[in-house]
């Protein structure tokens, strides 16, 4: 089974009661996982390369920094 790509959570007491869904918006903090984003990334990297748009370096490098910063947390 695939882990979600988004995950409320909403403190309901004290902040040390959470409500935590992954199916709808409960009013909490959105928490996307990290791989997800990856995923997208890279996508949108191989987009612009398979429709001759990636010319631009500073957009490509813009993308690499997100992935790597993304990987060191």
């Amino acid at each position: 089974m695939k882990a979600p790509d988004k995950v409320y959570v909403k403190k309901e007491r004290d902040n040390v009661t959470f409500s935590l869904s992954v199916q709808y918006d409960n009013g909490g903090d959105v928490f996307i996982r990290k791989d997800a984003l990856l995923e997208w990334l890279k996508n949108k990297i191989k987009e612009g390369y398979e429709a001759n748009i990636m010319t631009n370096q500073i957009a490509n490098l813009a993308y690499k920094d997100v992935i790597d910063k993304l990987n060191s947390l």
